[in-house]
């Protein structure tokens, strides 16, 4: 349905402007973002803490499987000694 009295000309130029405005909100953000420097600082946090956690992971699993191997001797000599 028409807009009464109006080609609809009004309308899409504030549509525009609108979308200029949400245009240039969106470059302020960006460049906030770029010049901060806390954002980068807690995702080097999250990487070191990532990686300690992978190796923390890995040496578990290698220390589960070798006492797991070592277990399974105790067990086999008490059972062959019963």
């Amino acid at each position: 349905m028409a807009e009464p009295g109006g080609d609809g000309a009004g309308r899409r130029a504030g549509r525009s402007r609108a979308a200029f405005a949400l245009t240039d909100r969106i470059r302020a953000a960006a460049a906030r973002f770029a010049r901060d420097s806390g954002g980068s600082t807690a995702t080097e946090y999250a990487l070191l803490g990532g990686l300690i956690f992978l190796a923390a992971v890995g040496s578990i699993r290698y220390y589960v499987s070798r006492v797991s191997a070592v277990y399974g001797d105790i067990t086999a000599a008490v059972t062959q000694g019963q």
